[in-house]
């Protein structure tokens, strides 16, 4: 009997890293996509999507990680920056997003990249969970 269990945890690089396999060895973007909610769940990535990343590979790129764009800066996803969003919803687990991007000057998007993809922490009862 075959043992399926749903990942929660995940990155996007990790998805597009089994997207490029799989990819690889000739399977369809639908497929693919298929394969993606049966392991990661519904909210993993649309099929538009995986069929973009599919193309993007056929189109010869390599690597998996996001590329910055011009005029795009990074500055903001600092360790310090990281450290300070941690210690501040340690502090205040009831804290928002646009709170923390008040206290700290940076940009909402760019703090909920910090707490959701770096620090992977989810809203749990209106407190801020690490993702385990």
């Amino acid at each position: 009997m075959e043992r399926r269990c749903v990942l929660n945890s995940w990155s996007k690089e990790e998805v597009r890293a089994v997207i490029r396999y799989d990819w690889a060895r000739g399977v369809s973007g639908t497929e693919i996509h298929n394969r993606h909610v049966e392991v990661y769940g519904p909210g993993v990535m649309s099929k538009q999507m995986v069929r973009r990343w599919c193309r993007t590979f056929s189109d010869g790129r390599q690597q998996e990680e996001d590329i910055p764009r011009a005029g795009q800066t990074r500055t903001a996803t600092t360790d310090a920056n990281v450290g300070k969003v941690d210690d501040i919803i340690i502090a205040n687990r009831r804290i928002t997003i646009d709170e923390v991007a008040e206290e700290l000057g940076i940009s909402h998007e760019r703090a909920q990249n910090i707490i959701h993809d770096i620090l992977r922490y989810r809203k749990v009862s209106a407190r801020w969970c690490p993702d385990n």
